[in-house]
């Protein structure tokens, strides 16, 4: 897929649909304990929609219940983009995009029929 822009950042190559959700996340740093939401997600990673943006490159694990699923999916991941503005009027929030890291087989199955089920969000080239 080519380059995207979310909101002015630049995204280079996205490789997976994203979908609409909405998960409470948490996540862990070395140093740090975070909460966030979810407010879309893709095979590969999600969006977490935070004031407590992480530097970019930064190493995480994130920590979510998919709907309608009781077991926790806990993923390390990569921050990878940011966005710091915010305009909530048009549901544009501060947050970063997160790319998972070594996901278990078993997640994967779970995310993989989450995201099978949901309606793809279009973002025009």
């Amino acid at each position: 897929m080519s380059d995207m822009s979310e909101e002015g950042v630049k995204i280079s190559g996205r490789q997976h649909a994203r979908v609409s959700v909405n998960l409470g996340v948490t996540l862990r740093s070395d140093s740090n304990f975070y909460v966030g939401f979810a407010d879309n997600i893709s095979e590969g990673g999600l969006f977490v929609a935070t004031h407590d943006l992480l530097p970019i490159g930064s190493a995480i694990t994130l920590e979510f219940r998919l709907p309608g699923d009781d077991e926790p999916i806990c993923i390390p991941a990569e921050v990878r983009w940011q966005r710091p503005v915010s305009d909530p009027e048009n549901g544009i929030l501060p947050g970063f995009g997160a790319k998972f890291l070594e996901v278990d087989s078993a997640d994967q199955a779970r995310l993989d029929d989450f995201i099978s089920s949901r309606e793809p969000l279009f973002h025009p080239e």
